[in-house]
């Protein structure tokens, strides 16, 4: 029970935050609702929002669906189960709790790989935000958010680590007026 409270707080939370991030976004929501409606049908050229709100004002960046992981690096690594379960460890023991829980576990050895091959992801430039899996699952959104005139937003939220939410808002609520 305590974990159904526990979601419906968070969906609840995630609720707010989008109406605020709407809100403060709101000019260029209007931009880019606009722009959406002038796609008649839906590509990868179809311009989307990505919302960093991990600063006291969020920033609206406009990006087509089919460059999103130029706006948003995504990971190859992240969405593994062992990192998922090293991810879950960290919250509740910290980080070298967990990293010396994973690396002595039953699986130590694949996960050594799998966290080397996540260390030379973050290397490699910027910080990947989220993983492949969930960056497709936002292409696939979005094609269903423009089938039903709306504009498809991702949010990179603050935290340690932070948190991405995706939503879409419809086009005729962003350009009332």
């Amino acid at each position: 029970m305590q974990t159904a409270n526990r979601a419906a707080n968070d969906r609840t939370m995630d609720r707010q935050t989008i109406q605020n991030l709407i809100k403060q976004c709101s000019v260029g929501l209007f931009d880019l609702a606009c722009a959406v409606s002038g796609h008649p049908s839906w590509d990868l050229s179809l311009p989307v929002g990505v919302i960093d709100a991990r600063r006291t004002k969020p920033k609206l960046i406009v990006s087509a669906i089919g460059t999103i992981n130029s706006t948003l690096k995504a990971s190859s690594t992240i969405a593994h189960p062992l990192m998922v379960q090293l991810f879950e460890r960290f919250e509740d023991v910290g980080l070298e709790q967990a990293l010396t829980e994973m690396k002595n576990g039953e699986e130590g050895e694949a996960f050594a790989e799998v966290w080397q091959a996540y260390r030379d992801e973050r290397r490699s430039g910027d910080a990947p935000m989220w993983s492949i899996e969930d960056a497709t699952a936002f292409v696939v959104q979005s094609r269903e958010a423009h089938a039903d005139r709306e504009v498809a937003c991702v949010a990179v939220l603050p935290g340690e680590p932070h948190r991405i939410i995706t939503f879409s808002v419809p086009i005729a609520f962003l350009t009332r007026d």
